[in-house]
């Protein structure tokens, strides 16, 4: 959702109905590239994963017709599908509203996750588009396009070589961006994904060689504490562990366990919040949260910045 072309001020993330605005442009970015593919192939199988969050953030009603709506969820949905192997049916996958990895300077809301890490595979800092493509490159399916912004757009370039990308709009802040008129993006995307597609043999999956070093810093030690309780992992850091993985998959599941259980100290300070605040009025409870939530972006900040990448 951070990617996508007319999507360009935080705040359109905070407000429900600027949220409903942002659905939409999503929606048609999508709908686009549905477009650029059935102008190859009006037959295609077209599948359609919503990656953000748990999903339920793209207008169904809206969307071209006749795609397979796959559901949303990383660690649920898409970890089912990665494990019945499913993702190796694809002939191509084109990956619609990328931003740019944790740490990246001029990245419209650059993050990698859930902003608590910051990811190195062999070396290389790489944020949530290349991890796809890796995975995806894992079981033989190609990565043929990237849409998002020019910052996402640089590190497919250097991550990625060989894919198709378009740059839809550029950060003027952290939280800002200037976005292309929409009938501009959507016409480049439609073009994109016809080109990508038309040409689907000559692009070769993504992949990274063996074995694989997963590095994760954390935005917080506790979290790196909690982490390097998984086996296998080696804390390498204050902020930081590794893991040393045989193939691409490994290291990917290995990443996503370690991020999982290392929030969970944060769920445990959380709860003591939940408890706390269910003798509160609503309005104290939006507020105590607004404001458990901004010492935790001030204690982030103070504890570990992440190191700035540009590429």
């Amino acid at each position: 959702m951070e990617g996508p072309s007319g999507i360009d001020d935080r705040e359109m993330f905070a407000d429900e109905t600027m949220y409903k605005i942002a659905r939409s442009h999503a929606t048609q970015d999508v709908n686009a590239a549905i477009q650029g593919i059935r102008k190859v192939d009006v037959q295609a199988n077209i599948g359609i994963f919503d990656g953000h969050g748990m999903g339920g953030n793209l207008l169904e009603k809206e969307l071209e017709s006749g795609c397979d709506l796959l559901g949303g969820g990383w660690m649920t949905r898409f970890y089912q599908m990665v494990k019945s192997r499913e993702v190796a049916k694809y002939d191509g996958v084109l990956l619609l509203g990328q931003h740019a990895a944790e740490g990246t300077v001029d990245g419209f809301m650059s993050h990698t996750n859930t902003g608590d890490t910051a990811l190195r595979v062999n070396g290389k800092d790489a944020g949530e588009a290349p991890q796809l493509a890796w995975l995806f490159g894992h079981f033989n399916v190609p990565v043929v396009l990237l849409v998002g912004d020019d910052a996402v757009v640089r590190e497919a370039n250097a991550l990625l070589p060989g894919i198709e990308t378009v740059s839809v709009k550029r950060a003027i802040a952290r939280d800002k961006a200037k976005s292309i008129p929409p009938e501009v993006a959507h016409k480049l995307i439609r073009e994109a994904s016809c080109k990508a597609v038309s040409d689907l043999e000559a692009f070769k999956p993504q992949r990274v060689s063996f074995p694989v070093r997963i590095d994760i810093l954390y935005s917080e030690k506790q979290m790196a504490s909690t982490a390097a309780r998984f086996p296998g992992t080696e804390r390498t850091g204050e902020y930081k562990v590794t893991y040393i993985a045989d193939d691409y998959l490994e290291g990917w599941l290995a990443y996503n366990t370690c991020r999982v259980v290392s929030r969970m100290h944060i769920l445990e300070d959380l709860s003591m919040f939940v408890v706390k605040a269910l003798t509160d009025d609503m309005q104290q409870v939006r507020e105590r949260k607004r404001e458990w939530e901004e010492q935790r972006r001030k204690r982030k900040k103070r504890e570990q910045p992440f190191p700035p990448v540009k590429y």
